[in-house]
């Protein structure tokens, strides 16, 4: 299920890797770009060397650069707007792919990507799309035809792999975030109450923090945690930081992570400067077998036909409750092993995150079934559409190298060579 980035710096001294008319491609934009692609199971097969990758990215960078010399030269611009709205699009659609926002928040952290790095990658990419849809747009489409007959025929010796529309699922979950026991919250209620005594009382809010924080990434600055964008935090911690004005110090409110105390500095409608102090709250063991238990007993009462969106809506702390429809061939571990072993209405045993226990509910099962040619005609028509669009787009690309000056260096050599 988890979409999983591995961001690598550059090991070496940056090099210049290609000269693309007056423009350059350096190793580090290679290497940036190899990082967000190797994890993937097709990359993985298709490339069995990192050096196969690099060459691959590196005529792929090539070709962007090519596309932008001969867009500007067709005075073929994308705007910020057009760019950043997509990405905003491309972010959520990727965090949908996660049980939930912690879990999206929680995958990114783990291997050492911020959001904007992620952001950033796809900008740089979805500017080139752009550009490039529209140069093909405007020198190749209108020389694209097909012929009906083409199409059907296509469908009559491709059925038996492209007509077979598998078998699907719409998933929903339960959230359940592990809270620690009374007793500790009330300790670290009473440690949060006396930290935000100190503050109101005229204490320095980042000598504070650096000396009663347990935020390990914001302690030693004081606090600080940067601009925070909406969609960019825990649920329940950004409906509280939104609400605050800039200036004032909040009390102590509990997340799922603690206590916090947060000071916004600066704030617009979509977006906060703020620091923190956070107490966080011990969970022990006990309160981890007491929330396996609420959830096997959740699994019991779904059995007994108790309604699901009931229980979902008063338990869980994820407020998006239905995941969405997935094809089961397409689901990834642990989901597809666990949707597997399921029956429409039932919901899963328990299952440890970082964030709490989850458990996956199958709504409805929707059986696969092979779909005639009047439901694939416009599908097979766009693809072979796109498809005569790539082969002219490779030819032009191929002109473009013999009017653009194109140099590539190997890994190995310098730009001193």
């Amino acid at each position: 299920m988890m979409l999983i980035f591995v961001f690598i710096l550059a090991s070496t001294a940056d090099r210049i890797a290609a000269y693309v008319g007056s423009d350059i491609i350096l190793e580090s934009e290679i290497a940036e770009n190899m990082s967000f692609l190797q994890n993937d199971r097709a990359t993985q097969e298709m490339f069995k060397s990192a050096e196969e990758l690099r060459e691959y990215v590196l005529d792929q960078l090539i070709s962007q650069r090519l596309v932008m010399v001969e867009a500007e030269n067709e005075s073929i611009t994308v705007t910020d707007e057009e760019v950043e709205t997509r990405v905003d699009k491309r972010i959520e659609e990727i965090k949908g792919r996660y049980p939930s926002e912690a879990d999206f928040f929680e995958d990114l952290k783990n291997n050492g990507v911020t959001l904007e790095e992620l952001k950033k990658y796809n900008m740089d990419n979805l500017r080139s799309e752009l550009t490039m849809q529209r140069l093909v747009q405007k020198k190749l489409a209108s020389k694209v035809s097909l012929s009906p007959i083409a199409i059907r025929r296509f469908y009559d010796e491709n059925k038996d792999s492209i007509a077979i529309s598998p078998d699907r699922v719409k998933l929903s979950h339960i959230l359940l975030a592990i809270q620690a026991s009374e007793n500790e919250l009330r300790k670290g209620f009473e440690e949060a109450a006396e930290v935000y005594r100190l503050l109101y009382t005229g204490g320095d809010f980042s000598v504070i923090a650096q000396e009663f924080s347990d935020d390990a990434n914001s302690k030693y600055k004081g606090g600080m945690l940067g601009k925070i964008k909406r969609g960019e935090t825990l649920e329940e911690f950004e409906a509280a930081i939104f609400q605050l004005k800039p200036g004032v110090v909040s009390q102590p409110f509990l997340t799922r992570t603690g206590y916090h105390i947060v000071e916004v500095l600066n704030k617009a409608s979509d977006w906060v400067l703020a620091r923190q102090i956070l107490i966080k709250v011990n969970v022990t063991r006990a309160d981890t077998l007491r929330y396996e238990n609420l959830a096997k007993t959740l699994q019991e009462l779904v059995k007994q036909h108790v309604d699901f969106d009931s229980l979902a809506s008063y338990y869980s702390v994820d407020p998006n409750i239905d995941i969405g429809e997935y094809y089961v061939n397409q689901l990834t571990t642990p989901i597809d092993s666990i949707v597997m072993d399921l029956k429409e209405g039932e919901l899963s045993d328990p299952m440890l995150t970082p964030y709490g226990y989850h458990q996956i509910y199958v709504r409805e099962r929707i059986p696969g079934r092979i779909m005639t040619f009047e439901e694939l005609r416009e599908q097979i028509a766009d693809y072979l559409y796109s498809q005569e669009l790539q082969n002219s787009y490779a030819e032009m690309i191929e002109d473009l190298k013999t009017r653009v000056f194109v140099k590539k260096f190997s890994n190995q050599k310098n730009n001193t060579n």
